[in-house]
């Protein structure tokens, strides 16, 4: 019985979010790994796939990703993101690390930290 109990309270822990700033939050499906728009009830709108290290302000969330092997730097217009919103109207990017540096300045985006 205590295995049983073991192995259900991994599992649980291991499909729970690791980044949550709502609405936005990391989920799992199907083995992929999603920063995205929660719709509550277990609902999601995709954002992006693989987020690594993320960070946020009070405008924009700031995403270093690996979706299909390739990483990048991406980043979310919160003020503008609504749950009706296209992926593409409110994500932008992947941008290389010269590229987002020179975004963290223009646009104030927050500083992605390498846990």
């Amino acid at each position: 019985m205590r295995v049983i109990l073991i192995l259900v309270s991994l599992f649980l822990i291991g499909c729970s979010p690791t980044w949550k700033e709502l609405p936005y939050e990391v989920y799992y499906i199907d083995g992929t790994k999603t920063l995205g728009y929660s719709l509550g009830e277990g609902a999601y709108i995709g954002r992006i796939d693989e987020p690594k290290y993320i960070s946020s302000n009070a405008k924009y969330i700031s995403v270093y990703a690996c979706p299909e092997n390739s990483c990048s730097y991406f980043y979310i217009d919160k003020v503008n993101d609504h749950k009706f919103a296209e992926h593409n109207e409110f994500v932008f990017g992947p941008y290389t690390k010269e590229q987002f540096s020179g975004l963290e300045s223009k646009f104030g985006l927050p500083q992605l930290k390498e846990e």
